[in-house]
């Protein structure tokens, strides 16, 4: 944690509401970024992001200064999103093909350095792979996005789902073999 960000949590557990809304800024594509992965549903991302942030304001008084604010913040977001899901019961599945009001893929990530032909195979691939990792079962899906997507370490994946260390590598680890085997299609897929 860098001084900057220190003397903002310091103000904000005093209830400086400006430095909350600074960390509110530094952090959101963190918890934007994450959720994203975990929930297909705009409407939904923006109600838990809501929710994430409440809690990180009511809680904010008991963050403990020495520890990392970036993994606090994901064990907030990710039991918030557990909440939700016990709450919801959310089932619905979402296509990679969905498109927006103008007709625009939701999914769609555009490459202006590759040329027309790789821009649609990287779609295509793009769209493949968030597809595969939102059907891995749940305790696997939270656990690559975190390593993969939002770069905890798992000691800090450890202490946001509080499990051992090497239960993180080992679900990990289950987690891309399912993902090399579902991604291993793609590419047989591509020979023929």
């Amino acid at each position: 944690m860098d001084y900057e960000e220190e003397e903002l949590i310091k103000l904000a557990k005093e209830g400086d509401k400006v430095a909350f809304s600074k960390l509110i800024r530094k952090y959101q594509s963190l918890v934007f970024n994450l959720l994203y992965r975990l929930i297909p549903d705009e409407f939904d991302i923006n109600d838990i992001a809501q929710d994430i942030w409440i809690k990180v304001y009511q809680s904010i008084a008991n963050f403990k200064i020495n520890s990392s604010f970036k993994t606090w913040l994901n064990k907030i977001a990710i039991n918030t999103y557990y909440d939700k899901l016990r709450k919801k019961r959310y089932k619905e599945e979402v296509s990679i093909d969905e498109e927006d009001e103008e007709g625009n893929k939701i999914f769609d990530i555009p490459d202006s350095r590759l040329i027309p032909e790789d821009i649609i195979l990287d779609n295509e691939w793009q769209n493949f792979l968030e597809d595969k990792i939102k059907s891995l079962p749940e305790i696997y899906k939270v656990i690559i996005i975190m390593r993969e997507f939002q770069n905890l370490s798992y000691e800090e994946i450890s202490n946001v789902m509080n499990i051992s260390i090497g239960t993180v590598k080992s679900r990990l680890a289950r987690a891309r073999e399912m993902l090399i085997k579902e991604l291993s299609e793609y590419f047989k897929e591509l020979k023929k």
